[in-house]
């Protein structure tokens, strides 16, 4: 490359580097997304049973919920309607011990419900699908 060039070419990134710089810091978007959290996590205690129910697929479900309602997410993994329960666990035959967790959230917007049903952020994807340990379990 010409040694021309190239001196007129580091000049004009200096320049426009220097004169650009604070174009960077202002973002509309936030820098980290809030983690949703159960409002009824404290009245309801099926979010503290430390069993995990069996995996029903090992990526998260968006679906949007509305403020204020209450939600069951299936914790068992047997539901027909995912990640929603319907009432499998209360089959007799089956020996299901687990309960759904109620939920519901502070406001109306699409959120990530885990399907590995191994999170620690019962009823919300935390993450916890993508461990190498879970991907190799088959469901």
């Amino acid at each position: 490359m010409n040694i021309a060039v190239t001196s007129k070419f580091l000049r004009f990134i200096r320049t426009n580097v220097s004169k650009y710089q604070k174009v960077t810091l202002f973002s509309t978007k936030p820098e980290h997304p809030s983690i949703p959290v159960n409002q009824l996590k404290e009245i309801f205690s099926a979010t503290e049973q430390n069993e995990t129910g069996a995996m029903y697929d090992k990526k998260p479900f968006k679906i949007r919920c509305e403020a204020g309602k209450i939600y069951h997410w299936c914790t068992c993994g047997q539901s027909k309607r995912q990640p929603f329960c319907d009432g499998t666990h209360k089959n007799i035959f089956l020996k299901i011990k687990l309960r759904p967790v109620r939920f519901t959230v502070t406001e109306t917007k699409d959120y990530w419900l885990c399907n590995c049903k191994q999170t620690l952020n019962r009823p919300f994807c935390d993450g916890t699908h993508k461990r190498q340990d879970i991907q190799e379990l088959k469901r």
